[in-house]
């Protein structure tokens, strides 16, 4: 039995069987793929309200977007509200809190790529070995706090979960990794930059080499305008426009221009794929940071002599898809026996931004 789990019914399962009207909260397609599941499970909503600044009483679905104060009005306080968008923004997590705390809330959680299943019962159920697994093998009570917490909101979608476990990524990095001026940094999904400016404030400006990789040819023109004004101040930065996988190659890409770019049922255009291998030899790097959008794994796999022999700190994104938060513990273990694996979750509303921060 997984005793951390304390959620028995699925946030599906409540919409289903509530008698409170079902308000949602935002538009979008977060919104559609919520509204689709209703009409298919004969499950009524009853409107859709926005932050007041976005109401227009324009026409979604069927549905006139309409301001709190009106739902309120309408439909009392006694309502079930089902948040439809995500956000990290702190004014609009604050938001969330506020409703949360004055009715019934719910942020399902919805798969960034397609999967066969929902987390459910079924799915713990199935996984209950490797759950234990990952739980166990975790480095601190912080670690299963947030693992049991992201679980247990996966299954009910009570925001409650990821408010009491979460931290701050840039605390986290300062707690549990040490830094010195003598970092060599390769930052896998660099995008535009923000991540590069991060490690040098975790290492006061002064390190040994970053390479930044970025798949998205707007990034990574982005990224190269960063990268010269850091060479203008006495950085070692470079650019590598790629993928990264398990093997090198030519793979089909969606180049969105934004944070969502990904390999995963992609057939937009194509781009270059090398592996952590290849790309630092023999020469080690001290600190990699993974966030690669569902393509977690494959890099892993593509760095297995890197990690074995240099150890570097260890940075992956494991909320891409919901396997993640198993297989990549696992991964990262097999390959490296020696590494501690810590989890975090850093704010965002859904379970965005859940990281596995690994040393030795």
């Amino acid at each position: 039995m997984l005793d951390f789990i304390k959620e028995a019914q699925s946030v599906w399962d409540n919409l289903k069987t509530t008698t409170k009207p079902i308000i949602l909260y935002g538009m979008g397609n977060g919104a559609d793929k919520i509204l689709d599941w209703c009409e298919a499970n004969g499950v009524k909503v009853s409107g859709i309200f926005a932050t007041d600044e976005f109401v227009r009483y324009q026409n979604f679905r069927g549905f006139v977007v309409e301001r709190y104060t009106d739902i309120i009005g309408k439909n009392g306080k006694n309502i079930l509200i089902v948040i439809a968008f995500a956000s990290e923004r702190p004014e609009v997590l604050a938001r969330f809190r506020e409703l949360a705390a004055l009715h019934e809330t719910v942020a399902p959680h919805l798969p960034l790529f397609s999967e066969n299943e929902l987390v459910s019962k079924a799915w713990f159920k199935k996984n209950e070995a490797r759950i234990k697994e990952v739980y166990d093998l975790l480095a601190d009570e912080k670690s299963r706090q947030v693992f049991a917490c992201t679980l247990n909101y996966k299954l009910s979608g009570k925001l409650e979960y990821l408010f009491s476990c979460e931290t701050e990524r840039e605390e986290d990095l300062l707690e549990l990794f040490a830094w010195s001026e003598n970092e060599g940094y390769l930052d896998l999904g660099a995008y535009n930059g923000d991540t590069v400016e991060e490690f040098l404030r975790l290492t006061r400006g002064k390190c040994k080499k970053i390479l930044a990789v970025e798949p998205d040819r707007r990034n990574a023109r982005k990224l190269r305008v960063k990268a010269e004004e850091l060479l203008s101040q006495g950085i070692n930065i470079d650019v590598k426009e790629c993928g990264i996988g398990a093997e090198l190659g030519i793979m089909n890409f969606s180049d969105s221009g934004g944070r969502q770019s990904t390999f995963v049922d992609a057939s937009k255009t194509q781009v270059s794929v090398e592996t952590i291998d290849h790309l630092t030899d023999a020469e080690g790097f001290t600190y990699i940071k993974f966030d690669v959008e569902g393509f977690e794994k494959q890099a892993l796999k593509g760095g297995e002599q890197t990690i074995k022999k240099f150890s570097p700190k260890l940075f992956v994104a494991s909320y891409h898809y919901d396997e993640d938060i198993l297989s990549l513990p696992l991964i990262i273990r097999e390959i490296n026996p020696s590494y501690k694996i810590y989890l975090r979750k850093h704010p965002y509303i859904p379970a965005w931004e859940l990281n596995y921060i690994a040393k030795i």
